[in-house]
């Protein structure tokens, strides 16, 4: 059961940008279509934290009008934790932001934070 936090509902008034990790094939391809933009290129980035780390960045800019809603974790334990439902802008597709942890060092650990795009198995918004 996916418990939506409808207090956090957004819609984009402007491009908005969201760094992550991974991205799925057909999620990049829908967010292109729709107007969004992937960028992959480190320089221009705020932060110098995302030069120094050892694992790929992405830049997504989000189009104006997409939707946003933040899902609380209780009851995603035993499957990628969804973070955050868009829904773009002209479009029925879902992309959900997906969050998750992986090692950092496969040895030693600690673990990082993982940020993935990808379309929707199930639709969260009404």
């Amino acid at each position: 059961m996916w418990l939506i936090e409808p207090y956090t509902l957004q819609i984009a008034q402007f491009p908005r940008r969201t760094i992550i990790q991974a991205i799925e094939a057909e999620a990049e391809q829908l967010l292109l279509q729709r107007g969004g933009k992937v960028e992959r290129c480190r320089e221009g980035y705020l932060y110098e934290d995302y030069l120094d780390v050892g694992f790929p960045t992405l830049i997504i800019l989000w189009p104006v009008q997409t939707r946003f809603v933040y899902v609380a974790a209780r009851g995603q334990e035993d499957s990628d934790v969804i973070f955050m439902a868009a829904l773009l802008p002209e479009s029925q597709t879902e992309l959900h932001l997906t969050y998750d942890y992986r090692p950092w060092n496969p040895l030693y650990g600690p673990f990082e934070e993982f940020f993935t795009l990808r379309v929707a198995r199930e639709h969260l918004f009404a």
